[in-house]
């Protein structure tokens, strides 16, 4: 007996409707991608959802990047590029593509890789930024400045070429071109050099006329007025030649102390060790104020004469301070080594300053002076004072001792 089999009442819903609308979609996905709308689509695979960028995409960041004026990168946390804008290429001297396939520390120098691979592994947990070279194909170095910052990858773009990878942190470097800047501070410094070397040309030039021209004026007028006394004149005439020949003694050393002040002839015959022996000297008579100066016996008399030029103009404006503002008692001058580093320390016991307050005043130009004439040969100015503690005045200058060693100054 043949059973016949009742069909499923209902009808079978069609297909159709649905594979219309997974069309329409793809449609416009296409029509996103051609129009530049879309630079990354999202596959899934056995290994889980990727996603994939599109060759040749323009990611509105990426146009960013590649406008700004400073050298832009992404960097896996080991160095590896990921993406390096037009700057990047310029500065290194190397196309995008070939940047892409290498590692950051291979554009800097050899000589300061170790540090960027250091800088490297400190940027992966916070921002920073140093200064380092790089060099091209040719072999050009090109000082920048380099800051690090440690970005999730998700939030900025992904970098032509690779795989986004969601959630990993990858490090965005802005990369400085520091050689104009570079140029010009050189530039200031040259002109900075000259006008200082010229300054003491000119403090030279008036303390050698003050000396020879003015001194000797000054020394025939007294040779004049004794010889007006050992004539046999009245009592009243050899009174006032008396009285006149010491208000000239008294000019000769007045002009003696301004010619030496504006430039001791000691410093450049003898060297910065006499020369600070003398003013220091010059200064305790003229404000009664002690100095206990010391003098390292391996500080050469053969300095170059900027040196002993600066550190001279240095000890003079910091004693001039301290007689006309510390009511100190004792000062101490130290004259010494650190290794190749030639230093001079003052140190008073009076009633000391707040040096930010000082430095941030028009009466801090003196100070200002000191740093930029050491900052001139590569050196620093340290000043350490808080109301009622002294101060102390520590410049540093590059300055190598001699190899052998020399003879005693007379």
């Amino acid at each position: 007996m043949a059973v016949r089999r009742k069909r499923r009442s209902g009808k079978r819903r069609s297909p159709i409707p649905g594979l219309r609308a997974r069309l329409s979609e793809a449609e416009e996905t296409l029509k996103a991608i051609r129009t530049g709308l879309v630079d990354a689509v999202v596959v899934s695979g056995p290994g889980g959802e990727r996603a994939l960028v599109i060759e040749g995409a323009t990611h509105p960041y990426h146009v960013l990047l590649n406008a700004m004026g400073d050298g832009a990168a992404l960097l896996d946390p080991d160095g590896t590029i990921l993406f390096g804008n037009r700057r990047l290429g310029e500065i290194a001297g190397a196309s995008l593509e070939s940047l892409r396939v290498s590692r950051f520390q291979q554009l800097v120098i050899p000589a300061e890789r170790s540090r960027f691979e250091t800088f490297l592994r400190e940027g992966a947990g916070l921002s920073g930024a140093r200064e380092f070279a790089l060099v091209d194909g040719a072999g050009v170095a090109t000082p920048v400045w380099i800051a690090l910052s440690a970005v999730p990858a998700g939030a900025g773009p992904a970098p032509a070429g690779s795989d986004a990878q969601n959630g990993v942190t990858v490090l965005m470097a802005i990369i400085t071109d520091l050689t104009d800047r570079k140029q010009a501070e050189a530039t200031r410094l040259r002109l900075l050099e000259r006008l200082i070397s010229a300054e003491d040309d000119e403090r030279r030039r008036v303390a050698r006329e003050l000396h020879d021209e003015t001194g000797q004026s000054l020394t025939a007028l007294l040779v004049g007025l004794r010889a007006i006394e050992d004539q046999a004149v009245t009592v009243d005439v050899r009174s006032a030649a008396q009285r006149l020949r010491r208000v000239a003694a008294q000019t000769v050393d007045g002009v003696g102390r301004l010619a030496r002040g504006l430039h001791p002839s000691i410093l450049d015959d003898l060297g910065l060790a006499v020369a600070a022996r003398r003013h220091a000297s010059d200064f305790t008579k003229a404000f009664g104020v002690a100095v206990d100066l010391r003098v390292d016996g391996t500080v050469s008399p053969r300095l170059p004469l900027l040196v002993q030029t600066t550190l001279y103009r240095i000890l003079q404006e910091t004693l001039t301070n301290v007689a006309r503002h510390a009511r100190a008692e004792v000062v101490v001058v130290e004259l010494k080594y650190q290794g190749t580093v030639l230093e001079l320390v003052v140190r008073d016991d009076g009633v000391g300053f707040d040096v930010a307050a000082v430095l941030n005043q028009a009466s801090g130009l003196g100070l200002h002076g000191m740093q930029e004439r050491v900052a001139l040969l590569g050196g620093a100015v340290e000043i350490e004072s808080t109301p009622g503690t002294g101060t102390v005045v520590r410049a540093r200058i590059p300055a190598p001792p001699p190899t052998t060693p020399e003879p005693a100054p007379a």
